[in-house]
C-alpha cells in the first residue's frame, strides 16, 4: 500500500507500511518522516485526480537564522485529515515540525510528535558532537 487521499473526505490514509520500524519490543514503535510524507502529498496534490482539489498543506524548508539551522515545517491544512492504519502502534513523527497530531483521526495509533519553538535541524549537528 501507499499513503492515499480520499479527496471527497479530505482524509490522508498514511499504512503502517509507509513508517519505518525502530522498535518491536516490548511495544511496537514505528517512525514517520515527515519530509518525505510532504513530498508524497506533492506527488498525488499534482497527479491528474488531486490537481483539481484544494492543497493538503504548506511547508516552510530549512533556514538558517543567527548562525542556527531550524528545522522545516509541514501543516495540514483545508480541512484534511490524517488517519494512521489501525493497530496498537506508536508512531513518532521526525524530521520537521508539524501540526500533524491536532489533524489526526483517533484509532489505536499513538502518534508522538517533538516539536519544539527552537527545533534545530538535527544533521546540522551531527558533525559538531565529535570536534572538540
Amino acid at each position: 500500500m501507499a499513503i492515499t487521499i480520499d479527496w471527497a473526505t479530505k482524509i490522508i490514509h498514511i499504512p503502517k507500511a509507509d513508517t519505518t520500524l525502530v522498535s518491536s519490543s516490548p511495544s511496537e514503535v514505528r517512525e514517520l518522516n515527515v519530509n518525505a510524507f510532504r513530498l508524497r502529498l506533492k506527488d498525488l496534490e499534482d497527479d491528474a485526480e488531486g490537481i483539481t482539489f484544494l492543497i493538503t498543506h504548506i511547508h516552510s524548508t530549512i533556514v538558517t537564522v543567527g548562525g542556527a539551522t531550524f528545522a522545516r515545517l509541514v501543516e495540514i491544512i483545508n480541512g484534511y485529515t490524517v488517519t494512521f492504519e489501525d493497530g496498537p502502534y506508536t508512531v513518532n513523527l521526525v524530521g520537521a515540525n508539524s501540526n500533524i497530531t491536532e489533524v489526526t483521526n483517533l484509532n489505536m495509533v499513538s502518534v508522538r510528535t517533538a516539536n519544539s519553538a527552537g527545533l534545530i535541524q538535527q544533521s546540522e549537528l551531527e558533525p559538531l558532537k565529535f570536534s572538540k
